[in-house]
């Protein structure tokens, strides 16, 4: 037997509840000549008759009677699979979701809130920086991601979801250890963290860093934030982080600005898919949720 072409299924299941291949042919929008080239195929397929002219309309054989009884299931699957996929509704299934360090301050709310609206998701989360996290969403292997920095709004759709500020921060017993009275002679001497190259606002960094006399060959880069935050914590050098990230420590602390150095810039934060990816009840759930999540500053004027 020939393999069986599911229109071909389709199309005899709707003769046989509608009662005439003119009745089916308007059902699903095509031709009675259309309709009956189907049952041709499926009935050669088949190798039996399905349906007998009786007047004006038709009636199943025995064969086509057994046929269509036992393909019944596989009929309704075909039908709740097309109003499943055709209405752009599931809650059920793995979002895979991409975000940086500085999410992560917020993040766990947002999947609380995930689970309490759409229990059956469940999730691959990604961590990295935005411009590899961007690369990945655009190649389709993200569904959805919150990222720092600029978006491509001709080839995604974002929302925005806040802004933070980044800061050049050191340990209070470092400071105390090694500030020599000026930041000149300090940064020549001190080890400095930041995000890697590949990051947006690398240069930006740098050049505060160069403008105050920091010596290059003192220059690490980290794809972690997190990291980069233990490592100035435990008394590594100082460090380029998020104040978002590190609000707690300044609070205490533990963690101080670095005298007489400019602070970093204000980076603007967004929930990014692709664009067609927004009419998906479960991505712009998601987006919705995380611009109301977000714990990021909403206006910075």
């Amino acid at each position: 037997m020939r393999s069986i072409n599911l229109a071909n299924l389709e199309t005899a299941f709707w003769i046989a509840r509608l009662g005439s291949f003119t009745a089916a042919a308007d059902r699903l929008y095509t031709t009675q000549p259309a309709i009956s080239a189907r049952m041709r195929e499926l009935e050669s397929a088949l190798g039996v008759k399905l349906f007998i002219r009786a007047g004006r309309g038709v009636e199943m054989t025995m064969e086509g009677r057994k046929f269509l009884e036992e393909a019944e299931p596989i009929f309704q699957q075909l039908e709740a699979l097309t109003a499943s996929v055709s209405s752009g509704y599931t809650t059920s299934g793995t979002v895979r979701i991409g975000a940086g360090n500085i999410s992560m301050s917020w993040f766990p709310s947002l999947i609380r809130e995930m689970q309490k609206s759409m229990p059956d998701l469940t999730y691959d989360v990604e961590i990295d920086l935005a411009g590899k996290v961007l690369q990945k969403l655009e190649a389709r292997k993200l569904d959805v991601a919150m990222v720092a920095g600029p978006v491509d709004k001709n080839r995604l759709s974002s929302c925005s979801i806040g802004y933070d500020r980044m800061l050049w921060v050191a340990s209070r017993d470092f400071l105390d250890r090694h500030w020599p009275g000026n930041v000149l002679d300090f940064l020549r001497q001190t080890p400095i963290w930041c995000v890697q190259r590949e990051s947006f606002y690398w240069t930006d960094a740098m050049r505060v860093i160069m403008d105050g006399g920091g010596n290059p060959r003192h220059f690490n880069g980290i794809s972690n934030m997190a990291a980069a935050r233990e490592i100035v914590l435990g008394g590594g050098g100082i460090g380029c982080l998020s104040s978002v990230l590190i609000q707690h420590d300044l609070d205490n602390g533990a963690l101080v600005p670095v005298p007489d150095l400019q602070q970093g810039s204000w980076v603007e934060f967004s929930v990014v898919c692709a664009t067609d990816s927004r009419e998906s009840t479960v991505i712009s759930r998601i987006m919705e949720v995380a611009q109301q999540c977000s714990t990021l500053k909403r206006d910075i004027a």
